[in-house]
């Protein structure tokens, strides 16, 4: 029987360095995919929204699209929402003027 290891025990480590960035790269490019599909999602969830309009906002750490300017006559998605400094101003009513 061969003994592979100590003929090759410089390869082994190079073997192991090869999956560890195969790994890291494919964890990369998953997440680059989901970045990818939720970009997308703004065609089909926001048809009808300006893209200057649009922010991405989270819930719970998920990102979601939100209209910045229906989002004030929305108040469940609005309260649901992760608090920044755009959302408590969001949330802040609206002076009446003459």
């Amino acid at each position: 029987m061969i003994d592979y290891y100590n003929n090759f025990p410089g390869g082994i480590n190079v073997i192991d360095k090869m999956n560890e960035e195969y790994n890291q790269l494919r964890k990369e490019k998953n997440k680059l995919e989901e970045e990818l599909k939720f970009y997308k999602s703004i065609f089909s969830t926001h048809s009808n929204s300006a893209i200057f309009n649009l922010r991405i906002k989270t819930i719970n750490d998920q990102k979601i699209w939100v209209d910045k300017i229906k989002i004030t006559t929305d108040y469940q998605l609005l309260y649901r929402l992760d608090e920044d400094d755009e959302i408590k101003e969001w949330k802040k009513p609206v002076r009446c003027e003459r």
